[in-house]
């Protein structure tokens, strides 16, 4: 029986046959048939590439993933603000106790409303604006001045317990036309020597003993704040 086919014998050896000299014996439809034994054999042997064409389980992880990122990142930042502010009021309260030898209300106090709004889920740059407004330590607040608190606040905000700071309170105090211009701070400041005659060392040591429970501390709120608040809503 005799099968008759469109391709030319030249070409489909040629084609699977390249080391062998070619001697095409016309042109012009030749090209047009290699084109198209090329595509074909391109169509039926090349595989798509696995990672590009994932789907299933492994596709789904991939985008729950990447719509999730949002929420990761709230919940990390979440932590480390009421963590951020709990040690603060950790060495605020140390740092009054060194300086006048006994603890007064504004170690419960201090910074307790930024704690409560961190715990909350606000964000850092509501809470850091609205406590500036409404505490006696800060100059924005247009209150009276806490002078204690306020020398205790800043020394508790140095370098040497806030890296980030790069200032020490002297030189910040030289530099801070808002500070120079709160009436007695510069005198106490003077009295206690800018806090520098504070023994840094043992106080972060203290500080390193109460880390454990401020983690538990902060876990717990961690926890519970957001079922209450889903409990609200």
């Amino acid at each position: 029986m005799e099968i008759k086919c469109n391709f030319h014998h030249q070409i489909v050896n040629n084609n699977y046959t390249p080391k062998k000299e070619r001697v095409p014996e016309f042109r012009g439809y030749e090209s047009v048939l290699l084109r198209e034994v090329g595509e074909s054999a391109d169509k039926f042997v090349r595989r798509p590439v696995a990672m590009k064409s994932a789907t299933g389980l492994h596709g789904l992880g991939k985008k729950l993933h990447k719509a999730f990122a949002p929420v990761r990142r709230f919940t990390e930042q979440y932590k480390h603000n009421i963590k951020h502010t709990y040690d603060h009021k950790i060495i605020f309260a140390m740092v009054e106790k060194e300086l006048f030898g006994t603890n007064s209300i504004d170690s419960i106090t201090h910074d307790l409303d930024k704690l409560i709004l961190y715990s909350l889920g606000f964000s850092k740059s509501f809470v850091s604006k609205f406590h500036r407004k409404h505490s006696e330590h800060h100059c924005e607040s247009g209150k009276r001045p806490n002078l204690r608190s306020m020398i205790c606040d800043n020394v508790a905000s140095s370098p040497e317990f806030k890296p980030e700071k790069k200032l020490s309170l002297r030189d910040y105090y030289q530099s801070s036309e808002d500070l120079q211009s709160v009436e007695g701070l510069g005198d106490i400041l003077e009295k206690y020597n800018y806090g520098e005659n504070i023994d840094f060392s043992k106080i972060k040591r203290a500080k390193s003993t109460k880390q454990h429970n401020a983690l538990r501390f902060v876990a717990d709120i961690a926890k519970v704040i957001p079922l209450v608040l889903a409990s609200l809503v």
